[in-house]
Formats: C-alpha cells, sequence, structure tokens
C-alpha cells in the first residue's frame, strides 16, 4: 500500500518503507534487551547465579504446570569450562574435529535453505513480473502467503519436533519440499501455472 502511488505520493512511500524498517529495527532491539540470556551463556562467562536464577525460573514452572513436587535427577552430566571468549579457530577446531558429521548435516541444511528459500524468496518479484507480467504495484500481494506461511509454519509445525522428533521433521520437511519444488519448476517448465498457482505452489 505505501508504494501505491493513488495512496501516497511517490516520492512519500518508499520512504515510509524504510522508517518502517528503523521501527522494526528499534523493537528488536527492545525485544532484545527482555530476552534472557542461555544459562550455559551466562554460566561460561563467569555469571553463575544469574544463570542459576533461569535455571530455577523454569524448574519452579515446570513444577506449578504439571503439578510436579519433585523433578527428577539428571541422567547424565557436563562438564562446562568456563572463559571470557570463545575464539573462531576454537569454534572451527570444535566444529570439524569433535563434531564433523553434525557440522557436515547443519551446513548441509543451511546451504540448502539459503540456496532453495532465499533464492526463490529473494526472485520471486523478478519472476512474477517477467513470467507472469504482473504489475510491480501488485507484486506485494504475492508476497503475503509467504509472510503468512512463515508465521503459520512454526506455530503448526513446531510441536511435532517435539512429539515425532527432529530428525523425522527435519528430514520430512525438508525432502516434502524439495518434491514440492520439482513438481512446482516441471509445472512451471511446462506452463501450466498461473501468477496466482504458482504462488500456491
Amino acid at each position: 500500500m505505501l508504494l501505491n502511488p493513488k495512496l501516497l505520493a511517490v516520492d512519500l512511500g518508499w520512504r515510509l518503507c524504510f522508517a518502517l524498517g528503523v521501527v522494526l529495527a528499534l523493537v528488536i532491539l527492545l525485544v532484545r534487551r527482555n530476552v534472557p540470556e542461555s544459562p550455559r551463556w551466562l554460566f561460561i562467562h563467569g555469571r553463575e547465579k544469574e544463570a542459576d536464577d533461569i535455571v530455577t525460573d523454569i524448574e519452579e514452572q515446570v513444577r506449578s504446570s504439571d503439578g510436579v513436587t519433585e523433578l527428577p535427577d539428571p541422567e547424565e552430566e557436563i562438564t562446562v569450562r568456563q572463559r571470557h571468549a570463545i575464539g573462531f579457530i576454537t569454534i572451527a577446531r570444535t566444529l570439524l574435529g569433535r563434531y564433523p558429521r553434525r557440522s557436515a548435516l547443519s551446513f548441509s541444511l543451511f546451504i540448502g535453505q539459503a540456496f532453495l528459500y532465499n533464492a526463490i524468496f529473494f526472485t520471486y518479484a523478478i519472476a512474477l513480473t517477467t513470467f507472469y507480467h504482473v504489475a510491480s504495484a501488485s507484486v506485494g500481494l504475492y508476497l503475503l502467503p509467504f509472510a503468512a506461511g512463515n508465521f503459520a509454519g512454526p506455530l503448526l509445525l513446531g510441536r511435532f519436533f517435539d512429539t515425532l522428533g527432529r530428525k523425522v521433521m527435519i528430514s520430512g520437511t525438508y525432502i516434502l519440499s524439495g518434491v514440492l519444488l520439482a513438481v512446482t519448476a516441471w509445472l512451471f517448465d511446462r506452463g501450466t501455472l498461473t501468477a496466482t498457482t504458482q504462488t500456491a505452489a
């Protein structure tokens, strides 16, 4: 709406869009100030009291929500070494030396997400205007389903990561996305999609 010249002057609309970005950044800064740090991070950096307070609060919430009076003792223990900073060499040595398979999996997922989702999302406006001749002023409407999907995805699928498991959900969602993307590419190549059905796909 801000880029619609019928509603706002052309030289004003894009400036308001940038101003909205500033507002969102300020909101993120406020959120960042009120989100507690990870207890592990706090402990590593010598802030044991704060870490203990957060864990105690979590345990209290579990007790009150589940009606549990006593939480079971952990089956295993881990050793956490306190340090002021962790350098990139230490991180690389840990990732590649100690956890090479997990690192390969993480990099694969990250690269797959970057090339598939971001490549589609960032170039979709070009595809709409070039292949479907959608007016530039209307492109934003076709991006709204992406935003809705981004919001709905964690709400609808998040609980299954706890009930079905991470391995099943991560592999399942990536494989299903790849299959759907291949089918969409095939339909696009055949010329059977419209701007609306392409967006739905």
